[in-house]
């Protein structure tokens, strides 16, 4: 019964429904602001509601809380957002402005989730295996709990599996292959607009499909080419796209060509930009080139490259698991006008099967390694998931070198590829275990120990008054919910 349930397409409603509900409870629940940088986006946001541009030519000195803008990489996200933060602020309040922008997150997430389940049935997978990755996806306390934040990530999740289903229809064959490759590079560069951690996704799909297409093409570039070129529709949707194709490369040219050509990097450094008295205000500045800097260890604390990766493996799994809010206090400083972030232990259970799983998993794909190869998307999978988990550790062991300290060794970093990398270990688990009996049981261990204490449930144990809205209702509905869930969650 268990078995049959979990292919129907009303289990997937159920799942897309408990994504929405937990975000949404925390939506209206969580004080601003939510700490995945949420004050940042939100004042970015309304430096960009006073003007019409995505061109920031000059900053007022006290928005250094957060950051740079003019040369910042990642804007589309804030400059799109507020043009619904205009709509919203000339009739609500600041709150409630801020819980209106929370929601569309919430539908960005959840349309995302949709938008994958559509790519990993476009790969011909059955809907048992999907509907059983999405349930660990939204329970993993971490995705309810970014969809609830006004933050980037979201929008960049959201744009994810449309670039995957057209780098999909370039991997299956020349068919629209003019088409789907503009539409590829148009929804591929928007992402990295978004945020900038999704170039090296884009970077590793663009080298995988051009190697697959050229491959199947060898010798014959010029027939298919012209082919493809004479059956591509000149019709109202091609010149849209080439609309939008000029506009993202002329945005992309602005940003990233002009950091390149006059800073010499991507991404300027905050004081090459602005002057460090401004750089300062910034939070992760000041920590990077301050704080670092004068607190320097003797020695690196992690040693070699497989003592770190011990560490940076370690504090990769707890953040998807990890509690925490930004709580105030009587003594805020400048960097932190919200208060100190303060983290709370994690919840047991559901970590403890997640690194069961992970195991188990990251044994079934080495073992299960060739009939992965054998399909196109699975290896595509790999392929992506692997080598942006390297290039993220790359990026991390650096900065450890430079300042013998491990700083952004974020989960969330990972957030647009957690389907897939769920995906191969569930697949490949699948693969190892062939008795059905013996899949339902995994099943029913996965709902006991991982969605039931999943999601937001450590959150709303774990959180105090002043993590939630300074609100009677909003107090007690989550004191009864947080009573309840004591009672009946191991914490």
């Amino acid at each position: 019964m268990i078995y049959r349930a979990l292919g129907s397409d009303k289990f997937f409603i159920l799942v897309l429904c408990l994504l929405v509900f937990q975000a949404v409870w925390l939506v209206f629940t969580a004080v601003y602001p939510l700490p995945f940088d949420e004050y940042a986006h939100v004042g970015a946001i309304q430096l960009y509601a006073k003007q019409w541009s995505w061109i920031v030519t000059w900053q007022p000195f006290s928005s250094g809380l957060i950051g740079d803008l003019t040369r910042e990489p990642s804007f589309l996200y804030r400059w799109l957002m507020s043009f619904p933060f205009r709509l919203f602020d000339s009739f609500l309040s600041f709150n409630q402005t801020v819980v209106a922008l929370r929601l569309i997150n919430v539908a960005m997430v959840a349309g995302g989730t949709w938008l994958f389940r559509k790519l990993l049935r476009e790969w011909d997978l059955s809907k048992r295996i999907i509907h059983i990755v999405l349930l660990a996806f939204v329970m993993t306390p971490i995705v309810p709990f970014l969809a609830a934040h006004i933050n980037y990530d979201n929008m960049m999740f959201l744009l994810t599996p449309i670039t995957l289903m057209y780098a999909t229809r370039l991997i299956k064959g020349n068919g629209r292959l003019i088409q789907n490759a503009a539409m590829l590079v148009l929804t591929g560069t928007i992402a990295v607009l978004v945020k900038q951690t999704f170039l090296p996704i884009m970077g590793i799909i663009t080298l995988y499909i051009v190697v697959v297409v050229a491959w199947r093409n060898r010798g014959k570039y010029s027939a298919v080419l012209t082919k493809s070129w004479r059956e591509t529709p000149k019709n109202f949707v091609f010149y849209l796209v080439i609309i939008g194709l000029i506009c993202v490369s002329v945005m992309a040219t602005e940003r990233y060509g002009r950091n390149i050509v006059r800073y010499g990097a991507l991404a300027p450094p905050c004081e090459i930009v602005q002057p460090r008295e401004f750089c300062s205000q910034f939070g992760p500045w000041y920590r990077n080139k301050i704080i670092n800097v004068k607190n320097r260890p003797a020695s690196p604390p992690y040693g070699n490259p497989f003592s770190f990766s011990q560490y940076w493996l370690t504090r990769m799994t707890r953040g998807y698991f990890a509690i925490f809010q930004h709580t105030p206090t009587k003594a805020v400083s400048a960097r932190e006008p919200y208060g100190p972030i303060v983290i709370r232990p994690l919840l047991p259970l559901p970590v403890n099967f997640a690194v069961i799983i992970a195991v188990l998993g990251a044994v079934a794909v080495i073992w299960q390694r060739r009939k992965i190869w054998r399909n196109w998307y699975l290896r595509f999978s790999l392929v992506l998931v692997m080598g942006f988990i390297i290039v993220q550790w790359g990026y991390n062991y650096r900065s450890y070198q430079r300042m013998w300290k491990a700083e952004a060794i974020q989960a969330r970093y990972t957030f647009p590829l957690m389907i897939l990398m769920f995906l191969l270990l569930a697949w490949s688990v699948n693969q190892l275990i062939k008795n059905r009996q013996a899949k339902a049981y995994l099943a029913i261990a996965m709902i006991v120990f991982y969605v039931w204490g999943g999601g937001i449930a450590g959150w709303l144990i774990r959180a105090d008054d002043s993590w939630r809205w300074q609100n009677q209702t909003v107090q007690t509905v989550n004191h009864t919910v947080q009573n309840v869930l004591k009672f009946t969650v191991i914490h």
